[in-house]
């Protein structure tokens, strides 16, 4: 009896053991064809799959594979096609077949591509590289056919908003849907007659706007058509308009918005101090006067020369840490302190322009935190710039006013009709209330 329980137990075990060595002998077969690194075609531990009941681009997933991925930091387009197993003949032959095409030093991290291949496949038929949020690549990996540009369908639709500054503007405008670059072709259009940086609870504007929608949706491009802010009860306008080929922004007069001087030196930030003949100063912890308003703003913040002049000093020194002081004429002349680092090029002597980056900010010198203190100089006097009122240039050629005119009333018309309380409105008169 205790001779067949031990031939038992032992046949148990052997048959134990070969089952695990018939189990290992599986997994190592399938991890071997890689049926866990690949599903359908798609590494799906670094690349995205699609669901089969859209379309990539024209590529209907019913019928192909895609896998999608980013490009990455340094990455090369021969680089990409050798990770899908191309060889090195065919890569050559396809980035020849490009050229004219697609510039290849214009391959941007993050954009999107994609290889895509038949069901049945096991190399992908086609490539298909985002060059921008309106154009895409694509390429026939076979080369049956050549390389070529597809754009995106686009829809320019006008839009506009209009509200009041609660705690910011740059919060009220992203509220409201704006984009990026529509708020610097704002700030830009009014940036020598609004101070962004000092606007108030209760002050209102009005945008109105084109905007591409690419493939039924809302894109970062476009253009500002009009602008109005009221900042206290004092009223400001920007209108586009064309003059000899060239579209600038002007005034309700016809006036170009391009005056001598910006309001400040950098884009949006926050005004930590203004200007006052006594401040406590955070780091020497007595009082003394403030000849300059500081804009903080995190490090490496570009700074602008706030007009057109001659760098007299681009230095260090204990208490300003890295400056840059401009003369612009007889009697104008501006510096800013605390600087990461200048911008390259700009030294004494070197000539500078409206708007060109002189330098980043920084917290060098008897600074407490990154930002960079504005001074402001009118015949050799120190004063607070924001309550200086620069001329504006000379009007449009008098030929142009009606035309000018016409355009304008067009675009009052539609800055009457916007409300306040109103979060966003389009053309097709979709609205949503703040």
């Amino acid at each position: 009896m205790n001779l067949q329980k031990s031939i038992q137990r032992l046949l148990q075990i052997t048959s134990f053991l070969g089952l695990l060595i018939i189990n290992a002998f599986v997994l190592h077969f399938m991890l071997d064809f890689e049926l866990f690194k690949t599903q359908n075609g798609c590494d799906v531990q670094s690349k995205e799959c699609l669901a089969s009941d859209q379309e990539y681009f024209g590529f209907s997933l019913d019928h192909f594979q895609v896998t999608r991925a980013k490009v990455k930091s340094g990455q090369l387009l021969p680089k990409i096609f050798s990770d899908f197993g191309l060889s090195q003949t065919k890569i050559s032959s396809l980035i020849g077949s490009m050229d004219g095409v697609l510039n290849l030093r214009n391959i941007r991290q993050g954009n999107s591509y994609a290889m895509i291949c038949s069901n049945e496949c096991k190399a992908p038929d086609y490539f298909v590289y985002e060059i921008d949020a309106m154009k895409y690549l694509v390429c026939d990996l076979s080369g049956q056919s050549c390389p070529r540009i597809e754009f995106k369908n686009n829809e320019l639709k006008r839009e506009e908003v209009g509200g009041y500054i609660k705690n910011s503007l740059w919060n009220a405008l992203q509220e409201q849907g704006v984009s990026i670059n529509i708020i610097d072709q704002m700030e830009d259009a009014l940036a020598t007659s609004v101070d962004f940086h000092h606007l108030q609870e209760g002050n209102s504007f009005k945008l109105v706007f084109d905007r591409h929608w690419i493939e039924g949706q809302p894109s970062n491009m476009g253009d500002l058509v009009a602008a109005y802010f009221n900042t206290n009860d004092k009223e400001h306008y920007a209108f586009k308009f064309e003059v000899n080929n060239r579209s600038g922004y002007y005034d309700y007069n016809g006036r170009p918005l391009r005056a001598a001087f910006l309001k400040a030196p950098v884009r949006f930030s926050r005004i930590t101090s203004g200007f006052t003949m006594r401040r406590f100063h955070p780091v020497l912890k007595y009082a003394r006067p403030h000849f300059g308003t500081d804009y903080a703003a995190p490090t490496g913040t570009p700074i602008m020369a706030v007009g057109n002049g001659v760098v007299s000093a681009a230095a260090y020194s204990g208490g300003n840490g890295k400056y840059v002081k401009i003369k612009h004429d007889k009697t104008y002349e501006s510096q800013y302190l605390h600087m990461s680092r200048f911008a390259a090029g700009i030294r004494a002597g070197s000539h500078v322009s409206q708007g060109q980056i002189i330098g980043y900010v920084g917290s060098t010198g008897l600074a407490t935190g990154p930002h960079v203190c504005f001074r402001f100089w009118r015949n050799g006097t120190q004063v607070d710039h924001r309550k200086l009122n620069f001329p504006s240039g000379e009007p449009m050629p008098s030929n142009l006013l009606p035309d000018f005119g016409a355009q304008r009333d067009e675009l009052m018309k539609r800055f009457n009709q916007i409300k306040v309380t109103t979060a966003y409105n389009r053309d097709d008169s979709r609205v949503r209330k703040s």
